[in-house]
């Protein structure tokens, strides 16, 4: 199932041509990470790097997938009988009776099994909605918004593999008058692709994954200087900035790592919004097997860094000057007419080294 196609906006000139709206794996209401005050998500299905670690498996692939939880499966045999490549079939089980089996590798995602199951042992991932749609469900919560200093936060996957439509939807929200953010790795080789967000975008929200060069090509998948140069262009531009870092074991959590990070960000320490450190988690490793994509998760059995683990990176960027600093990503919400968005989150704000 795909997305109809809108008139869009390419590098900030109209065109007539079709626009591709992505899929839509979610539109989270009430989100408290992913920017200032009360916000609606939006996650766009599709993303061009490679992270080993992903939690949000289900955003990686531009196309429509489904979970299968085998526990909910009652081996009715309805799937079976509308699969038309023998992808689902009926064994013989260890007891009495027949038990499913699903062979992935036969699985062309036609969606067929998923709209015949009674039990939903089989989810859709992955919902096509037209561009009003995706306005109407983000823009029910306007008086939220307001009143937390929140708004819209567009994510993925990442929204920069669709910027014509990623430009329209800011553009449509920011004529409300609603906060808008983007989530994204800046992964673009070409800064006409981001340029034209400025005017529509109030925060940029930025992965930094690693600051070497090395492990960013072989294991992001995408070259460090891309990403580097599209953060100089963005406070050059004067835009709000801030950045996550995912703390991943064993992978960019050395003392040398935090140290390169510190020395990275400390030439943008009066201009950030701030900095959030995300300790890896392992939320996603059961998505991976509802998606038949368990052999991909490279992550199977590694442990969470206690919280400690990351204070030496929080109090680094703390010490050369970077106003904000969560360990979590809980950027707060205001309280009062007088108090923004930023001044909420710092105060708000996990509380590192009595800071």
């Amino acid at each position: 199932m795909e997305n109809p196609p809108v008139d869009g906006v390419i590098d900030g000139v109209a065109v007539g041509v079709a626009v591709k709206i992505p899929l839509i794996t979610e539109i989270q209401r009430f989100s408290l990470q992913d920017g200032p005050g009360f916000r609606t998500t939006v996650f766009l299905k599709g993303c061009p790097l490679k992270c080993p670690w992903c939690h949000n498996p289900e955003t990686q692939k531009p196309a429509q997938e489904y979970y299968y939880n085998k526990a909910r499966c009652v081996s009715c045999g309805r799937c079976v009988a509308v699969c038309p490549t023998g992808a689902s079939t009926l064994i013989q089980g260890s007891g009495k009776g027949l038990v499913l089996n699903l062979d992935r590798s036969k699985c062309t995602n036609c969606m067929r099994c998923v709209a015949v199951c009674l039990t939903e042992a089989r989810e859709s991932v992955g919902q096509a909605m037209s561009l009003e749609e995706i306005l109407r469900e983000v823009l029910s919560d306007e008086p939220f918004y307001r009143n937390s200093g929140g708004g819209v936060t567009i994510s993925g996957g990442d929204p920069l593999l669709y910027p014509a439509f990623t430009l329209e939807l800011a553009k449509r929200i920011k004529q409300r008058n609603v906060h808008v953010a983007i989530e994204t790795s800046c992964f673009p080789k070409s800064w006409k692709v981001i340029q034209p967000l400025l005017e529509f975008v109030d925060l940029f929200i930025v992965d930094l994954k690693s600051m070497d060069p090395r492990k960013h090509a072989e294991v992001i998948g995408c070259p460090l200087k891309q990403v580097l140069d599209n953060i100089d262009r963005l406070i050059e531009a004067r835009a709000n900035v801030r950045i996550h870092i995912p703390v991943i074991p064993g992978f960019n959590d050395s003392q040398q790592d935090f140290a390169d990070f510190i020395a990275c960000l400390s030439k943008y320490s009066s201009q950030l919004e701030g900095v959030d450190i995300l300790n890896y988690h392992v939320y996603g490793e059961g998505k991976y097997t509802s998606l038949g994509r368990e052999n991909e998760y490279q992550y199977k059995g590694v442990k969470e860094n206690p919280p400690e683990k990351v204070l030496p990176l929080a109090n680094g960027l703390k010490r050369v000057g970077i106003r904000s600093v969560t360990i979590g990503g809980l950027v707060g919400i205001t309280t009062g007419e007088n108090e923004s968005g930023r001044d909420a989150g710092v105060r708000c704000m996990a509380n590192v080294n009595g800071g």
